[in-house]
């Protein structure tokens, strides 16, 4: 298991949604929202990850599956990243970026109204002191 820190694991999952959220068209965009404070998952025992959000609120128009086959494309082409298709739980396609050391962003675009959201998950790291709650 990589031996990481909270910070070089959120700023590797941050990295990686902007990279996708700045591939979105500018003229496309009504809003961006990406947090970068969020509570911690248990990975078990002391080992926990980040998790993280971004969304984009989208004018009509974004051609979705030449956008997620870039996104795919793109992080499939970096050092040690796997990334696929898949479907959510209402059949709508998305995309799954996993790196070696479980760093996982999951891809796809919304309806009504139509936004691109990006849920990402850092790779697990050592964090004794965390209490339930608190976010970084």
């Amino acid at each position: 298991m990589p031996n990481i820190t909270l910070e070089e694991a959120k700023t590797k999952v941050l990295a990686l949604q902007h990279q996708i959220v700045e591939k979105v068209p500018k003229d496309l965009v009504i809003s961006v929202f990406e947090s970068d404070t969020s509570s911690l998952m248990s990975c078990g025992g002391d080992r926990k990850k980040w998790i993280g959000t971004g969304q984009v609120d989208l004018q009509p128009g974004l051609d979705r599956d030449k956008f997620l086959d870039d996104v795919r494309d793109s992080v499939s082409g970096q050092a040690g990243w796997k990334a696929g298709d898949s479907t959510d739980k209402d059949g709508a396609r998305i995309v799954d970026l996993l790196h070696d050391d479980g760093t996982h962003l999951i891809v796809g675009i919304w309806d009504g109204p139509e936004s691109l959201q990006i849920d990402s998950f850092s790779a697990c790291f050592d964090f004794p002191e965390y209490q339930y709650g608190e976010e970084y």
